[in-house]
């Protein structure tokens, strides 16, 4: 009791709450425990128990989602033979793209939700973990308890699970889908949240232990699904040990390639499971990552940087709608500045618009919902553009135009007739700032116009694969930074990570695997893919009766494309493409 009385009220605080922590820590670890498999046991078991519903036909999908998976050592793994059985149960067996691209920003509740949508992040209006509304003064930060479940609501274009079950059309479906772990879940029969069971093993860092319980309510999902007599026809789960080994380590460490191998591990025994229960014929499973990392050397103060600047003021409180629309307005008008940062290597700083009563002389500024103009925001970017950590800036001319700033000079891409629209290319300073040069069509480079598709392949091999589509849709949500600021290899915005991104480079950020095995997929290596084509290629192989994505009501179109080419998605009139795919890139 005397040392008690020698702790401030404050340290009395941390360490009362350090004790309930850990207490809560261990009995979770106990609750998580009860029944899990350990990371041994047999190579091709979980121990679940997969039979499905008895009576009706088995249809569906199901797909793993790892977290943080770079493409090229997931490749060099991969033909070293020390990923076995994603090698057996999907390279062996169907389609594998080595080098599918993510999305901009490459951060994960941005690619998520990408993944559920088929939707590019500016289109469907998720800009990063963190975000700020500068319409209505909302701060959002998905790292919270608080905030992480109001997802759902803030993206605006229907899930794969909507899509699916007919919802997006406004009618009724039993069709049954389920999400585990994996935070976008709007229109899901059941979302397992993991809440409760892994926060223990997540405190103390055992993300393997995390997965497998993620893995394990595969189990639970279809003893519920049995009850139900309802075979789920789509179901995403969400690992993450792969991710946080790499902020950990680094990318080029063995603990994050012992992660890779843990997780080929524990795939192989539930895939094993699924065999045994005669789905693996019946069903489409699939591998896909939300982006890449890469090794961090080096961090950049970028908060101080900005502070130092002349006349910029940032805004430090992260206010959300559990502060009233007055006090977010009377707060956010005392700044002129709003930044974020996440993934470590993108950031996004939103600017109100100067007044100016004479050249060179600021008044004072316009109400947050005004846009500053490409002359108001073009000195920042040249300011940060001259930092050794800062990559690339970008900032919008238009709504189907923007300009990026690299050392080397500014180039502009336009796409005047809107999403999915031929783009063009022109440098406004400099000599091929991307590095473009002998690696990109000299025609595309003399500003001649092109589809995004066409975009993708002639970049996927350089720096920056699939920019200009890319970075055209981030500028077109509403909750898109003033200036995009993505960090130089090696370079992140934080402190103590070893890995980050968020960025715009090939394998740092943007490479990732993307496999598909099961009924009706080919049995090839294809160069060229996004994550975003995974939604449309689903739907197609399982051939929805009434997948709600394509009607009067609802014309929804997406911003991937179906990698499988077949007959059979939808009755398409003659001289008609099937709706809800990309234009004929």
């Amino acid at each position: 009791m005397s040392e008690f009385r020698k702790l401030t009220s404050r340290q009395f605080f941390c360490h009362a709450t350090s004790c309930i922590t850990y207490g809560l820590g261990l009995l979770c670890l106990v609750i998580a425990g009860c029944g899990v498999p350990g990371p041994g046991g047999k190579d091709d078991s979980f121990g679940l128990d997969l039979t499905p519903p008895g009576g009706q036909a088995v249809r569906g999908a199901f797909v793993f989602v790892v977290d943080g998976v770079n493409g090229r050592i997931f490749q060099k793994m991969l033909q070293a033979g020390e990923l076995p059985a994603i090698q057996k149960y999907f390279v062996d067996r169907g389609l594998y793209a080595p080098r599918a691209v993510a999305n901009t920003p490459s951060i994960t509740i941005v690619n998520l939700t990408s993944l559920a949508t088929g939707m590019l992040p500016g289109h469907h209006g998720i800009t990063g973990n963190l975000w700020f509304d500068r319409r209505v003064g909302v701060y959002r930060n998905y790292n919270t308890l608080a905030q992480k479940n109001m997802l759902d609501g803030d993206y605006d274009r229907p899930s794969i699970f909507e899509l699916a079950n007919g919802q997006a059309a406004g009618e009724n479906s039993d069709a049954m889908s389920v999400s585990i772990f994996f935070q976008p879940h709007r229109g899901t029969t059941k979302f397992f949240e993991n809440a409760l069971s892994a926060v223990g093993p997540f405190v103390f860092g055992w993300y393997d232990w995390v997965d497998r319980i993620t893995l394990f309510r595969l189990g639970e999902m279809m003893s519920l699904a049995r009850k139900a007599g309802r075979f789920p026809l789509v179901t995403y789960l969400y690992l993450l040990n792969p991710d946080f080994q790499a902020y950990a380590h680094g990318v080029s460490s063995p603990q994050y390639k012992q992660a890779l191998r843990d997780t080929d591990r524990q795939l192989g025994r539930v895939l094993g499971d699924m065999a045994k229960a005669g789905l693996l014929d019946k069903v489409i499973i699939a591998l896909v990552s939300d982006h890449s990392l890469g090794d961090v050397k080096s961090h950049f103060d970028i908060e101080k940087f900005l502070a130092d600047q002349p006349g910029l003021n940032l805004a430090s409180e992260r206010l959300w709608e559990d502060s009233s629309k007055g006090y977010r307005d009377e707060y956010y008008d005392r700044f002129n500045a709003v930044l974020y940062h996440c993934g470590d290597r993108y950031a996004a700083l939103c600017l109100r618009k100067p007044l100016a009563n004479a050249p060179g002389q600021v008044a004072s500024y316009a109400p947050w919902p005004e846009r500053p103009t490409p002359a108001d925001v073009q000195p920042l970017a040249k300011k940060l553009i001259s930092a050794q950590a800062i990559d690339v800036v970008a900032w919008a001319t238009d709504e189907n135009r923007c300009q990026l700033s690299t050392k080397r000079g500014v180039v502009e891409f336009a796409q005047p007739a809107g999403p999915g629209g031929e783009i063009s290319y022109s440098v406004a300073v400099g000599q091929d700032p991307l590095g473009w040069a002998g690696k990109v069509p000299a025609e595309l480079l003399g500003g001649k116009p092109a589809r995004p598709r066409r975009w993708l392949e002639v970049t996927n091999d350089t720096d920056y694969p699939g920019l200009p589509t890319q970075i055209l849709a981030y500028f077109r949500a509403p909750r898109a930074g003033d200036l995009a600021i993505f960090t130089s290899p090696g370079w992140d915005f934080l402190s103590s990570n070893r890995a980050g991104h968020g960025g715009l480079r090939a394998c740092d950020d943007m490479h990732v695997p993307l496999l598909l095995a099961g009924p009706g997929v080919p049995h090839k290596t294809i160069s060229v893919a996004r994550t975003i084509d995974l939604v449309p290629t689903l739907l197609q192989l399982l051939k929805t009766d009434n997948p709600g994505y394509h009607t009067k009501k609802h014309p929804q179109k997406f911003d991937g494309q179906s990698l499988i080419q077949t007959p059979g998605f939808l009755p398409v009139p003659k001289n008609k493409k099937p709706p809800g795919l990309a234009p004929e890139e």
